[in-house]
């Protein structure tokens, strides 16, 4: 005899006969009635659905019911028995008539929100809601009013989880985050870190002729460098940061320029042929002459017209 699940040949000992096992006998069930549909009601909200030919009708429930059933309730306390109502374990009331879904679907988010002020005797509650949004605006009031960075967020308010998780928090807050050149211009500006301080990527510590002490990035600064030495001319080295559109990515961005000479109010770039991008420097030169400043482009120790 040949099984008529997986084609092999039997003595016809198991069942009827048509299947060498009771495995063989439950998966051709399951492939017959894969893809086949019965129409039955969502026992929430009573909608008319279609579900599996296998599936239960005691448990079903449309998508919307579904959702809100997996989100919101927590099985193991509250169970769906006859007469009682299901209510959401964070504003309590009952399921489907939430006062503010925005609270109750990140409800997730509340027990990191306690670190932050949250008052934890107000969850199951109406209250939640206004205690949510109260320390969503501290948040949030810190981070863009106050300026304090992602990490010294974590530090005052003991949230030691990583900074991505962090950022998911701001996200389902729906703070806007700050970008690495946004960070790094309010740094500045705050005196948190200083344009051209040292870090790994500095290669040559230079110090001028009135005793300033600059870390340079390249031998091609270097030179010029000592250049404005021997003149004794004053200058600035990545001390500005100037907003420009990119053309290429068509985006704003911070250009922070190489030198700055104030007495003749002079910005001056310095490239090497392999490091040039030549539509870049033109839109960086582009803001430069918009906010008054005079330009200038050495290319290979040769000055340079765009």
């Amino acid at each position: 005899m040949i099984c008529e699940n997986c084609g092999k040949e039997h003595d016809g000992s198991y069942g009827s006969g048509r299947f060498c096992c009771k495995e063989c006998a439950r998966s051709f069930s399951t492939k017959q009635s894969k893809g086949q549909l019965k129409e039955a009601k969502c026992i929430d909200c009573e909608k008319t659905i279609y579900i599996g030919k296998r599936a239960s009708l005691k448990t079903c429930r449309c998508e919307e019911c579904n959702n809100i059933y997996r989100q919101y309730i927590n099985p193991r306390k509250n169970k769906q028995i006859k007469n009682k109502k299901i209510v959401c374990k964070i504003c309590g009331a009952e399921i489907g008539k939430c006062k503010d879904l925005n609270v109750c679907k990140h409800f997730r988010l509340i027990p990191t929100l306690i670190k932050f002020g949250l008052d934890q005797s107000k969850i199951g509650t109406e209250e939640i809601i206004n205690e949510y949004y109260k320390v969503r605006d501290i948040i949030c009031h810190e981070y863009k009013y106050n300026r304090i960075t992602e990490n010294e967020l974590k530090e005052k308010y003991n949230y030691y989880s990583g900074l991505s998780n962090f950022h998911k928090i701001l996200k389902s807050l729906n703070i806007d985050t700050l970008n690495n050149s946004e960070s790094t211009k309010i740094a500045i500006k705050l005196g948190r870190i200083k344009p051209g301080g040292y870090n790994k990527f500095h290669e040559y510590i230079h110090k001028t002729w009135d005793n300033k002490i600059f870390h340079l990035r390249s031998s091609y600064e270097d030179i010029y460098a000592n250049e404005l030495d021997r003149s004794k001319i004053n200058y600035e080295y990545e001390n500005l940061i100037i907003e420009y559109f990119d053309t290429q990515k068509n985006i704003k961005r911070n250009a922070i320029p190489d030198f700055y000479i104030p007495s003749t109010n002079t910005i001056v770039e310095i490239k090497s042929s392999f490091t040039l991008d030549k539509q870049n420097m033109i839109d960086k030169f582009n803001a430069y002459v918009k906010l008054g400043y005079k330009t200038k482009l050495i290319c290979d120790f040769k000055e340079m017209a765009l």
